[in-house]
């Protein structure tokens, strides 16, 4: 049996919020939507409205159709979830803290070129 769209929504919400390290409770505030509603959601116990889904997105700061993909490649997907979790850690940083980041960043991957 193939999944619903829900089903695959639901999973994809949950994936990118926990990428994103956010509680569901800390997401459902960001989308004005209640934790339990966003919980059903993710178990997909409930549907969810486009404009719910559009909330979530924007919450999570990624493009509605990123909600919507059913099979993303495991080096695409591990590449997309590094960058982000390098946006999260960047996220609230002054110009000099990113810059600093950014430098060590470059460092590590030169490091690893070596290896």
């Amino acid at each position: 049996m193939s999944q619903s769209i829900y089903d695959i929504v639901g999973e994809r919400i949950r994936e990118e919020r926990k990428t994103a390290g956010l509680t569901i409770e800390r997401l459902a505030e960001l989308a004005q939507i209640s934790s339990s509603f966003l919980a059903y959601i993710e178990t997909k116990g409930r549907k969810a409205s486009l404009e719910t889904i559009q909330k979530l997105a924007e919450a999570l700061r990624i493009p509605v159709a990123k909600l919507f993909e059913t099979a993303p490649g495991p080096a695409k997907d591990t590449i997309y979830a590094a960058t982000r979790q390098f946006a999260q850690l960047i996220r609230d940083k002054n110009v000099k803290e990113t810059s600093g980041i950014l430098e060590v960043a470059k460092a590590a991957a030169k490091h690893m070129r070596r290896k």
